[in-house]
């Protein structure tokens, strides 16, 4: 999702419990950047501790949708498949 909630500028957030709280209608609108970014920072650095990714800036491209959930067996063995079929 595109956000402001993190920094005050638009970034492309994983739709983390904090980013869909902030999204909500009844929720204020972010500051301004960097004034949005301070405002966060104790948030963002206790969850970063915590291993919290509901509160972290979880920062997500645009071809994020479009990632796999696969192990990490399967991407190296498709990895070595694919260097295989080239090098034939």
């Amino acid at each position: 999702m595109v956000t402001r909630a993190f920094s005050g500028r638009p970034g492309r957030s994983i739709a983390t419990a904090y980013a869909r709280a902030a999204a909500d209608p009844a929720s204020p609108a972010p500051a301004p950047y960097p004034v949005q970014r301070g405002l966060t920072q104790a948030m963002r650095d206790a969850a970063l501790k915590e291993n919290d990714i509901d509160r972290i800036q979880a920062w997500a491209g645009q071809s994020a949708g479009m990632a796999r959930a696969d192990s990490a067996g399967d991407v190296v063995r498709r990895l070595w498949d694919d260097a295989q079929a080239l090098l034939r």
